[in-house]
């Protein structure tokens, strides 16, 4: 079972990266006080790569499904607010 959350989990990291991207390019900004701050040492996309390999890999070695499954529900609202930016900054 949490093979099947892991995948999507790791769907859910691709799409954050891609849409937050999206969002730094029309001008928005990262509303997480800590990738924010590493954004100005580090490029975004390195940032959010490190930080989102460290997650799967807690993930996998934690090994709890409902964790995971907790942790993919997190990410598609994240992932939905980008998209909302992005539609919201392409709008203007």
């Amino acid at each position: 079972m949490n093979t099947a959350f892991l995948f999507i989990f790791i769907a859910l990291q691709v799409l954050d990266i891609a849409t937050t991207l999206k969002a730094l390019k029309l001008g928005g900004r990262e509303v997480n006080p800590v990738l924010a701050k590493a954004f100005n040492y580090a490029d975004p996309l390195a940032v959010m790569v490190v930080i989102k390999l460290a997650g799967v890999w807690a993930l996998w070695y934690v090994d709890l499904y409902v964790l995971t499954g907790i942790m993919c529900a997190v990410y598609l609202w994240v992932v939905d607010r980008n998209l909302a930016v992005v539609k919201s900054l392409q709008s203007r």
